[in-house]
């Protein structure tokens, strides 16, 4: 018998990702949307209902998800015992569909996700597939590669359109998935619809497959080629370096980066997007056009 989803419950609704969700939910008009938070939080839509949980309490998110449907972890905590908490009491309160926090690289990976940036996914990612091999609870993990439109605006993947400065990754040719957040809203979204066709599997998305030198070129070409600084850098040696820093406990968003921007540059980390389930998940892919006016877009944004 096929479960249709109702009852959404969603942790992280204020995030990147998970206010593109919560979005994309209400957009529906289909689910019942409970958000679960620290604190009470007044900016949140009145249409959806909130419940102030305790994230260190299994009692307490499990009473938080009694009669759920599905629920969402859109958090970005690294310690993996908050998503495994959030996984046993969606079990402990008969939850029927977990989508984790992955959002991210293939989470069959595993060169890549050994790296420290994504042990704790990684953890969960087996955990939550022991759990449903037990027949406790399904799963749908939806991977997207990197956020495009979070990329442009804060030039994590190397490619500043405010100072028109692009790092390239080696030659920054590796051919890699991009996703726009409000895509992994909707992708997010139509698993919930579509439970029965995406039910324990992983779910692959983009709105663009592209390399870092194209996306480059596009922003250029959108920009206007002038005044640009072009220039390579070895991702090995920031990597080795970022690994050198994360031993010693110093751990910053450029030690971060230094780990995800070397995983940009592996072959594995595009691994499973040769099939994407854009077309299931209502995804549209965008032309080179799309591109260069969000990328328009957003430098007009950074000016005002």
């Amino acid at each position: 018998m096929t479960q249709t989803i109702k009852n959404v419950a969603l942790a992280g609704a204020t995030g990147n990702a998970g206010s593109n969700i919560l979005t994309a939910l209400l957009d529906t008009g289909k689910f019942t949307i409970t958000v679960l938070t620290r604190k009470p939080n007044p900016n949140l839509p009145t249409s959806v209902t909130t419940q102030v949980v305790d994230f260190d309490s299994l009692d307490s998110i499990t009473a938080a998800l009694e009669g759920q449907d599905a629920f969402i972890d859109a958090t970005s905590v690294p310690d993996p015992s908050v998503a495994i908490r959030l996984i046993d009491a969606s079990v402990a309160a008969g939850v029927h569909r977990f989508i984790p926090a992955e959002f991210s690289i293939d989470p069959t990976a595993t060169n890549c996700r050994a790296l420290p940036v994504f042990a704790g996914k990684a953890k969960v990612y087996d955990y939550l597939r022991q759990v449903a091999a037990d027949g406790r609870i399904t799963y749908t993990s939806i991977s997207t590669g990197a956020f495009l439109d979070w990329n442009l605006r804060t030039g994590f993947s190397n490619i500043d359109i405010a100072k028109k400065r692009i790092d390239l990754l080696n030659d920054g040719s590796h051919v890699t998935p991009w996703t726009l957040l409000s895509s992994v809203g909707k992708a997010v979204a139509n698993a919930l619809l579509r439970a029965e066709e995406t039910k324990d599997r992983t779910c692959y998305v983009c709105s663009i497959m592209k390399s870092q030198k194209e996306v480059g070129e596009l922003a250029q070409q959108a920009l206007g080629k002038e005044g640009w600084s072009v220039q390579s850098q070895d991702p090995a040696k920031a990597l080795e370096d970022a690994m050198a820093q994360f031993k010693v406990g110093n751990v910053t968003v450029e030690v971060i980066g230094g780990m995800i921007r070397w995983t940009l540059t592996q072959p594995e980390s595009a691994a499973g997007w040769a099939k994407n389930d854009n077309e299931l998940l209502g995804v549209p892919t965008l032309t080179d056009e799309e591109v260069k006016q969000l990328i328009k877009q957003i430098a007009e944004e950074m000016k005002a």
